[in-house]
């Protein structure tokens, strides 16, 4: 009777764990692909110039970006997402971006890897860890066990 207890308390831990975990995976994806979604379609498109190149040590780089809200408005914004891979961004090269008209400083960059693939990655990979914490089953010996 014990056994079958500790059994059924894993089994429940086992389910939480999963929920956590693809909670975890799946609510950040689904919100940056909001955003980005919700500025790509309901936003303004306008060209930003890179102001500074990344500074990092990575391929590619996150620029420093300066946009123009089309009212006289600056704003500069670093970038999330790599607008380069394998170089860094030439200083007044142009980089599209989208933003709120009424707020802009919520912008992003147009790229589709890091705004739309990577997240639907992580969207698939959480909603199948809270799939299989509701349809976990049973291992052969426990039911078994149970009969």
């Amino acid at each position: 009777m014990e056994n079958q207890h500790d059994s059924i308390t894993g089994e429940i831990l086992t389910r939480i764990v999963l929920v956590i975990v693809g909670l975890i995976m799946f609510i950040p994806a689904a919100n940056k692909l909001s955003t980005y979604c919700s500025l790509r379609f309901f936003g303004t498109n306008t060209d930003g110039i890179v102001t500074h190149s990344s500074s990092s040590r990575d391929l590619g780089g996150r620029p420093l970006i300066q946009y123009s809200d089309g009212e006289g408005g600056i704003y500069e914004f670093k970038s999330k997402a790599k607008t380069h891979w394998f170089k860094r961004p030439a200083v007044g090269e142009k980089i599209d971006v989208f933003f709120d008209k009424n707020n802009p400083t919520m912008v992003v960059v147009n790229n589709l890897f890091y705004y739309v693939f990577l997240p639907l990655i992580f969207i698939i990979a959480g909603s199948y860890c809270c799939y299989k914490s509701l349809r976990l089953h049973h291992s052969r010996k426990t039911r078994l066990e149970a009969s």
